[in-house]
């Protein structure tokens, strides 16, 4: 749905495919799974210095958040945990 996901979350391309780019349906990049027990390298740090690499605007959110898109505005919808860049 969004425009890049950044290089540390390309894994599903075949070797010798260049590029983040996806559908690019909405204007932003997210950064799922913020502060996962299971994936401990999706914190907050981390996300910041992924979206430095973007260079776009992006989220960070967590399991219990949603982004929610009604006639071009995004309202976050939450209960956890969620960080906004650029």
């Amino acid at each position: 749905m969004t425009p890049r996901i950044g290089e540390a979350f390309v894994g599903w391309q075949a070797p010798g495919e260049p590029g983040d780019e996806t559908l690019g349906y909405v204007d932003f990049s997210i950064f799922p799974h913020l502060d996962h027990e299971m994936l401990p390298e999706n914190t907050s740090e981390h996300a910041t210095e992924w979206t430095g690499r973007l260079a776009a605007p992006s989220y960070a959110i967590d399991d219990e958040t949603a982004i929610r898109i009604v006639d071009g505005r995004v309202d976050v919808i939450s209960e956890g945990n969620w960080l906004k860049f650029g």
